[in-house]
């Protein structure tokens, strides 16, 4: 047996696991929220730990100090085990440098999560004492409940693998995935001695996002798509086959929950962020009767092209709908060919229009920097755009390889990618270039048609000055002037958006932390 999880097994049969749950570089982590909100329900002890905030598209690297801070909490709650929530490939690497330090420094064992461990157990479990596949809420209880009432079945805990000596591996298998929703803990929003926020040299107690003006929360888990990029697909196939995979939560949930927030929360605006918002118009017709008589704040919630249609989007903007976000993704042939989105240009064109007409503001995504866009893909993107009314947004980031991914089985047997071009241990791209920067060594003519298509959105740029200039050969192949410009522009835009957002009381200094940063600028 692996000593540390002797010693666990010793200390939990004393007092009950100690159980503390890590946020690698994220505050709004909201797993770490729900599985402590579940084990707290069931009377163990959680400490929740926040270290580091993600900062656009630049990762901090834990400094000493934080790495000391982190052991400081550790032992002040007398910490049995140290669970880390790893959302993204690309923190493996991170969450290796937390997880030898407290190995080494305290001797506890540790337990990876999240998608990237659910993803690729076999190379997490070389680094974690304890792996956690799939859903986590029920399996992490299972496993608290079994350290506390000493059962000897611990190593059959389901969801969980376990590295014990000589390199011997145990692995369990999944437990069905959770159909009732409703009957899940709401995350623990509230601010208390057991939460920590390690940043800069400090550690602060209470919850990090306590405060912000938009309350974050989800209604659903899972997709009804198979987009070739997302984790979902992989998920739906590989991890959880022949299971119903988009599950929702019922409305009066929802606004319970928020209401349950606003009792201690001042918030201005919800977000809901969901894979895509529930659409059934069943479902929907009973959100848009409750959620404006017990709620009544404006939201915003992710969606898919195919779901858009008059009647749904009047509904959601009478019962409060200011923003939508939806991905384009790119042209109308790549977003078909490479990312498994089959919808035409004239179908977004006429959606923008839609939007435009019932007053609810789009932020369209878009992804750059694939290897299969030709000439002609960029410049039909750059055109359909062109005829979106204002006002809009426009999210632009560069494309991520998840490991196990539809998308990374596609480009690997074609050969367009190689191994190292897959988001995790090895690259970690998405920390400096997961929103589009200008000063990204890419193609010429890619940063000829990225800096013209987000100027696109700056109702201030005038769209024949952009159409003249997108036929200028000289530029395509020089582009340092559309450079300048681009950047002028969103400097223009990101001033106002700051001003606004500080005049509404919605400039938070988490976001200025984030996105303030002259050296990094993102294209918006």
């Amino acid at each position: 047996m692996n000593h540390r999880l002797d010693a666990l097994k010793r200390s939990a049969r004393k007092h009950g696991p100690r159980i503390g749950i890590l946020s690698t570089w994220d505050v709004e982590n909201n797993a770490v929220r729900i599985l402590a909100a579940t084990l707290r329900a069931q009377g163990h002890h959680v400490a929740e730990i926040y270290f580091k905030d993600w900062i656009s598209n630049h990762l901090d690297p834990a400094t000493d100090v934080q790495l000391q801070n982190l052991v400081r909490v550790i032992r002040e709650e007398e910490l049995d085990l140290l669970a880390i929530s790893i959302r993204a490939s690309a923190y493996a690497q991170s969450a290796r440098t937390l997880t030898e330090h407290v190995q080494r420094e305290l001797d506890i064992p540790v337990l990876w999560g999240g998608m990237h461990p659910t993803l690729v157990p076999d190379e997490c479990i070389e680094v974690a004492d304890m792996v956690l596949r799939g859903e986590g809420e029920l399996a992490l209880l299972q496993l608290a409940d079994r350290l506390r009432d000493g059962s000897d079945d611990l190593l059959g805990t389901e969801n969980v693998n376990f590295r014990l000596g000589q390199g011997e591996i145990v692995r369990n298998g999944l437990r069905p995935l959770i159909e009732d929703l409703d009957a899940l803990q709401f995350r623990d929003y509230t601010t208390h001695d057991h939460k920590y926020f390690i940043w800069g040299n400090r550690v602060s107690k209470g919850d990090p996002m306590h405060g912000d003006p938009v309350f974050q929360m989800m209604g659903s888990r899972g997709c009804i798509y198979k987009c070739s990029y997302c984790y979902n697909s992989t998920y739906k196939k590989d991890v959880y086959p022949g299971q119903k995979w988009f599950r929702v939560r019922s409305p009066r949930s929802m606004v319970e929950e928020i209401r349950d927030a606003r009792t201690h929360w001042n918030m201005k605006r919800i977000r809901f962020d969901d894979e895509v918002f529930n659409f059934q118009m069943g479902w929907l017709e009973e959100f848009c009767d409750l959620y404006p008589k017990e709620v009544g704040l404006p939201f915003e919630v992710f969606i898919e092209p195919k779901l858009v249609n008059e009647t749904r989007m009047t509904m959601l903007r009478d019962a409060g709908l200011s923003a939508v976000y939806m991905g384009i993704q790119s042209s109308e042939r790549v977003t078909g060919h490479l990312y498994d989105r089959r919808v035409k240009n004239q179908s977004i064109a006429d959606i923008a229009q839609l939007y435009h007409r019932l007053g609810i503001k789009p932020h369209f995504q878009l992804i750059f920097d694939d290897p299969v866009s030709t000439e002609e893909d960029k410049r039909k993107l750059f055109e359909m755009i062109s005829t979106f009314p204002h006002p809009y947004d426009l999210y632009l980031f560069s494309m991520t390889v998840f490991p196990g991914s539809e998308l990374n089985h596609k480009l690997l047997e074609t050969g367009l990618i190689s191994d190292y071009d897959i988001d995790g241990l090895n690259n970690t791209r998405i920390f400096y270039q997961h929103r589009v920067n200008l000063a990204f060594p890419r193609p010429v003519e890619d940063t000829f048609w990225i800096a013209l298509t987000q100027m696109l959105s700056k109702p201030f740029v005038p769209r024949s000055l952009l159409r003249l200039l997108a036929k200028s050969e000289t530029l395509k192949q020089h582009p340092l002037p559309l450079i300048h410009m681009a950047h002028a522009a969103n400097y223009v835009k990101m001033g106002t958006t700051a001003a606004r957002m500080a005049a509404n009381g919605e400039m938070t200094s988490t976001l200025m932390r984030r996105w303030l940063s002259f050296d990094r600028v993102i294209t918006t």
